[in-house]
């Protein structure tokens, strides 16, 4: 509706993976690189968290699509609380076994056995990817990630043994505090890194990569509405594209010139942020 009035091919701010949208930091860029050399090197169990709406999800699919470059099968999977038995029957499925039990140790010792009768046919290392994977603490998640951490392809004429499952587990901060109490598979873990939100710096480049990716002009923000954006948001990307997402469409319904900071306080009160941290000192939040 207001991609027209602000001269853009598509609205800028969506929520979806988009290879032209996507602002990658430096520390993005390390982390993905260290994600993709724990697959590379064929290690058991990466962990990856940070706030919701930071960008885990998207990192998950970026991983996704480089393994499949490498041809290494993928499997993707959200956690979900007591749901250790849906998640097995799931992974079992993608493996193409499609036997059924009611127990999820049933399940495994199926796994087990699939992995030591496979040995001369197709087994192959796949990647695991898990998401919302803070709710593995709940019931028998955490055993069962480290269930499939042991599991291995045997050893085949020159081929050594190799592990069955690479492992991504991307969670909030809660899951690096109660995987300290899985001690053997925190063990397990041989990548953790956190995404942190962005900078006030970057928060202003993040609105401008992508109003420019669209062939917006960058300043339609402006420099004191950049700041309240970094503000009501608190650098967290989410945040970032549903505030300045209501902000273009008040800007338009207002047939303003440019985006001010006190459309971007309106749209911090549309958008629910508002409550989440107080208005800059001398302003107040439109009603």
């Amino acid at each position: 509706m207001y991609t027209k009035y602000w001269n853009l091919r598509e609205p800028p701010f969506q929520n979806v993976v988009n290879d032209r949208l996507v602002f990658i930091t430096e520390q993005h860029q390390e982390g993905l690189a260290r994600l993709i050399y724990l697959i590379e090197q064929k290690h058991l169990a990466g962990m990856l968290t940070g706030p919701y709406g930071v960008g885990k999800s998207l990192t998950l699919e970026q991983v996704s699509r480089h393994a499949q470059k490498l041809r290494l099968p993928v499997i993707q999977v959200d956690a979900i609380p007591d749901g250790s038995l849906p998640m097995a029957r799931h992974i079992l499925r993608s493996l193409g076994i499609n036997q059924d039990h009611q127990t999820l140790p049933e399940l495994l010792m199926l796994l087990q056995a699939y992995c030591q009768t496979n040995s001369n046919r197709n087994l192959a290392r796949h990647l695991l990817l898990i998401d919302e994977a803070h709710y593995l603490a709940t019931g028998q998640g955490f055993y069962l990630a480290h269930y499939l951490t042991n599991l291995r392809i045997p050893a085949t004429g020159a081929q050594a043994e190799t592990p069955l499952f690479t492992i991504i587990m991307a969670g909030t901060e809660a899951l690096r505090e109660s995987i300290k109490d899985f001690e053997s598979l925190r063990r397990r873990i041989q990548l953790d890194w956190t995404i942190r939100p962005l900078s006030p710096q970057q928060t202003s480049e993040y609105v401008q990569h992508h109003m420019r990716a669209v062939g917006g002009d960058i300043w339609s923000f402006g420099r004191d509405a950049l700041d309240a954006v970094y503000h009501f948001s608190q650098g967290i990307p989410r945040s970032i594209n549903n505030l300045c997402d209501t902000a273009l469409m008040l800007g338009f319904a207002a047939q303003a010139p440019q985006i001010g900071p006190d459309i971007i306080y309106q749209a911090a009160h549309d958008t629910g942020l508002a409550s989440l941290a107080p208005a800059p000192a001398g302003q107040e939040s439109t009603p």
